[in-house]
């Protein structure tokens, strides 16, 4: 999509008299018109954003000849340089992945070169997963190309509303990351 079509897409949306966000909150109206359903559509919107954005990843992703788990286990090592490597159990948070999934995804960037298993020195019973000089170097590639990428997609939302969305995003965060510890689900 050029430049100019994404920018009139994003004006397009703002003037936009309705969609289908509009619509859920209009029948939840319907249905309870005493009760104001404004979050509904708030929440409808997050969800279409958050299927858009992953469509977008596996597509700009896509193009490294990497899954979107492969991508995040190699920026998580790249940006930890300091660091000798981490195991397993220590990756499968920060990349978000199930213990098996993260499993099947190491042994895949390992068939590619991109990362090594040594032993971990602090525990004989685990290996730390390492970069190696081509996963570093394609790590860093992904990288630029998801800033492009990012830089790109994001181009036709100015600083403020940037900063509004970062904002608000971070409460939402928040507030879930709460309730999720409240109920165990965390």
């Amino acid at each position: 999509m050029s430049k100019a079509r994404h920018t009139q897409d994003i004006r397009d949306a703002r003037d936009a008299p309705a969609d289908y966000a509009d619509s859920v909150v209009a029948a939840w109206s319907a249905v309870l018109p005493d009760v104001q359903a404004s979050s509904v559509g708030f929440v409808v919107r997050l969800h279409q954003a958050m299927i858009a954005m992953e469509e977008f990843d596996r597509r700009s992703i896509g193009t490294l000849d990497l899954t979107a788990p492969e991508y995040m286990v190699l920026v998580v090592l790249a940006t930890r340089p300091d660091t000798p490597g981490l195991t397993l159990r220590e990756l499968q948070p920060l990349v978000m992945y199930s213990s098996g999934g993260m499993t099947h995804c190491v042994d895949r960037l390992a068939r590619k070169s991109l990362i090594e298993r040594r032993p971990n020195p602090q525990d004989r019973r685990s290996v730390l997963v390492c970069l190696t000089e081509l996963g570093r170097e394609r790590a860093q590639a992904a990288m630029r190309a998801r800033i492009d990428a990012l830089d790109s997609l994001l181009e036709p939302i100015t600083g403020p509303d940037r900063d509004a969305v970062d904002h608000a995003l971070r409460i939402l965060a928040s507030t879930l990351g709460r309730g999720a510890v409240a109920a165990g689900t965390l």
